[in-house]
């Protein structure tokens, strides 16, 4: 019969880090700082994913980034709403009769051992982390994720119907075509066959254009223009599920974008509520030019 997780993680569990877990926090910080790297702030919604799978680990019995049947780290993360972009995971083991007093520092110069590793724990472009570690029956493990994760994205979703526009460009593109979405381009079509389908959010006006012998952008005033270019460019209004989606974000000005690959989709200040249709897959948000988090719609 399985002993009990050890009173202090349980203590843990239900009030934070437990100091054996801050002991491997600090001196992974210490060593960055070693390197000349900033330190990286606790997280914890990273704490929360770390956690978990420590858990699952020693439940499965299994020691590995993907256990058996999945799920993969982003997913996990997910899970635990983070939805940053970039991410990594360290994971540390010791087997034994007894948990040794340098634990953390056994854990910190085994991962700057590794090269992947030591790449993740040394990385400029994290600017958080957090570190778990569980033990059950002399098996102890230690993950430590790491995230940037600039802001923090707040997450509620419920599943809704309602109305976007269906947008289709269909045909022989006689030469190259651009459909643009508030001066910002969605997609680069033909010359060639095309067959494009998309949808918008339902108050969007999407624009096909083309590039004139003079050199500049002309809009294809169609049907007419869109027949001599070869295409058929159809807009309307059709209702489609999806998700009713509430971002919690800190003041500031946000960008948005959709879709397996980013499209652009909006400028936003703060929070927001919006409308997601299934077929986007993915929304992206970050500041700037800079998209840091991904949402899966599905």
């Amino acid at each position: 019969m399985r002993r009990a997780f050890f009173l202090f993680f349980l203590f843990a569990l239900a009030f934070g880090q437990s100091g054996l877990e801050r002991e491997v926090f600090e001196a992974a910080n210490a060593a960055r700082v070693q390197a000349g790297l900033k330190p990286l702030a606790f997280d914890p919604g990273l704490y929360q994913a770390a956690r978990a799978h420590a858990e699952d680990m020693l439940k499965r019995r299994y020691f590995g980034h993907v256990g058996p049947g999945g799920p993969r780290l982003e997913e996990r993360l997910w899970r635990a709403g983070v939805y940053a972009l970039k991410v990594a995971e360290n994971l540390y083991q010791l087997e034994g009769p007894y948990l040794p007093a340098d634990f953390a520092r056994r854990a910190v110069e085994g991962w700057l051992k590794s090269p992947g590793h030591r790449r993740n724990l040394l990385d400029p472009g994290f600017d958080r982390m957090a570190v778990a570690v569980l033990g059950e029956d002399g098996r102890y493990v230690a993950v430590q994720e790491f995230a940037y994760r600039p802001f923090v994205l707040a997450l509620e979703r419920r599943q809704a119907v309602d109305a976007v526009a269906e947008v289709e460009v269909v045909g022989e593109a006689r030469r190259p075509l651009y459909l643009l979405h508030e001066g910002r381009t969605l997609a680069e079509l033909g010359p060639g066959r095309v067959r494009f389908f998309l949808e918008l959010p339902k108050e969007a006006r999407p624009v096909l254009v083309y590039r004139a012998p003079e050199g500049y952008l002309r809009e294809a005033r169609c049907p007419g223009a869109c027949r001599a270019l070869g295409v058929r460019f159809s807009q309307r209004r059709v209702r489609r599920p999806g998700y009713r989606l509430w971002l919690g974000l800190p003041p500031g000005k946000y960008l948005l974008a959709f879709g397996e690959a980013p499209r652009f989709l909006a400028e936003a200040e703060g929070s927001l509520s919006l409308f997601a249709p299934r077929s986007w897959r993915y929304l992206w948000v970050g500041r700037g030019t800079t998209l840091t988090h991904r949402v899966p719609l599905y």
